[in-house]
């Protein structure tokens, strides 16, 4: 009888030092679930539509001298791969168009790797002016109000125009 409760007490002991953390990290809600997700699968919720009219992305050529290509690619929606990069994106503060295509952009990458910020135009301006961006997105408005031939002028920065597609009501 004895060794019978040394065997139980030993095998809960066992139970909870091995079971406890195995169902805090474990997926409960996919162990009893008939739905097949994996790593690769798509993503689960739609993207923003894109904004009417023209938007500009401006790209630091200089911080992605391997993957300018690719991003330039995947800026004016291109089918590419898989990009092995994180960026920091940057739109102005009061730009809804650019704030919307930058959003779309970010739901089409994975989880973390871009990251979306919003600056006071002026600051945004400055700051491209010297260098010290990895990727902006602004609407043609308000790269025309802010005058941005300054930053398009530059040696290490892309310029891609994204024409969106403006469907009629019917």
């Amino acid at each position: 009888m004895r060794i019978l409760r040394i065997i139980i007490t030993a095998l809960t002991v066992w139970l909870l030092l091995l079971g406890l953390p195995a169902l805090y990290f474990a997926d409960r809600a996919g162990l009893f679930s008939d739905t097949d997700i994996d790593a690769v699968s798509s993503a689960s919720l739609a993207l923003p539509e894109k904004p009417s009219g023209t938007c500009v992305v401006f790209i630091n050529a200089g911080k992605h001298p391997d993957t300018l290509k690719d991003w330039k690619a995947f800026f004016t929606e291109a089918e590419v791969g898989v990009i092995m990069e994180d960026i920091h994106c940057m739109t102005a503060d009061g730009d809804a168009g650019g704030r919307q295509l930058a959003e779309r952009y970010l739901g089409r990458l994975a989880e973390n790797q871009m990251k979306l910020r919003t600056e006071d135009p002026a600051l945004l301006i400055s700051r491209a002016e010297y260098g010290l961006f990895d990727v902006i997105v602004l609407s043609e408005e308000m790269a025309v109000l802010l005058d941005c031939s300054s930053v398009s002028a530059r040696e290490d920065t892309e310029t891609v125009i994204v024409e969106a597609s403006i469907n009629p009501v019917p």
